[in-house]
């Protein structure tokens, strides 16, 4: 009885945890909505790309957790935190690079004029951009994970994964409906003299969540 318990208050904490999170986080959600709409795609590509990146994002801190545990004898916690910090500042760092790199090369482009190469390499540079972010999202942090899996361990298997499931699918249904009614609003609500710095503005979006998560935000 005391077993399960615990194991209700910790699928509680993994949906809480993730759900807060997710939305406090705005990188989580902000650079997908930029991308997105300076890329004019589709609601199907945003929903695949949001949900592939986070996917990639909390898996990786479950391989990570899960490196923890069955090294635990290894390394000690202080080392797996030190190596998460890692992670994040490299994601903070890619985050800042690519959002610069998005605004100078849409100036560019800009300054070239060149309308019929501007499409197309407008189509080929937002795949790379998407693949761009989803490494990021690996490399970046999931701090909250942590310690429910370790807590969680201690219960058994059945447990590590029924706390993972449940983090995984709020995390990813709050990334969605963050991403959504911002990307709904934004066509909502056209401002036509915004849309034409769209890209820059995605670039500088992408930036400032690097930004934040360098401040610890």
């Amino acid at each position: 009885m005391e077993q399960e318990t615990t194991l209700f208050a910790l699928i509680i904490a993994a949906f809480l945890d993730g759900l807060i999170h997710t939305i406090a986080g705005p990188d989580h959600y902000l650079p997908f909505v930029a991308l997105s709409k300076s890329r004019n795609y589709g609601w199907f590509k945003t929903i695949l790309w949001t949900v592939l990146c986070g996917i990639g994002h909390v898996g990786s801190a479950f391989l990570l957790a899960a490196a923890f545990l069955f090294a635990a004898n290894l390394l000690s916690e202080a080392q797996f935190e030190w190596l998460e910090t890692w992670r994040g500042d490299i994601a903070a760092y890619a985050l800042i690079g690519m959002g610069a790199a998005v605004i100078l090369h849409s100036l560019h482009r800009r300054w070239k004029h060149r309308a019929e190469q501007q499409h197309t390499h407008n189509h080929n540079s937002g795949k790379l951009s998407y693949w761009v972010i989803f490494i990021i999202f690996v490399l970046g942090p999931c701090e909250a994970l942590l310690p429910l899996l370790t807590a969680s361990a201690v219960l058994g298997p059945v447990s590590v994964v029924l706390v993972t499931l449940v983090f995984t699918a709020t995390t990813l249904l709050t990334m969605l409906g963050a991403v959504l009614i911002c990307r709904y609003g934004l066509d909502k609500f056209r401002l036509p003299w915004l849309e034409k710095y769209a890209a820059e503005l995605a670039g500088a979006t992408v930036m400032l969540c690097g930004i934040a998560i360098c401040l610890g935000l």
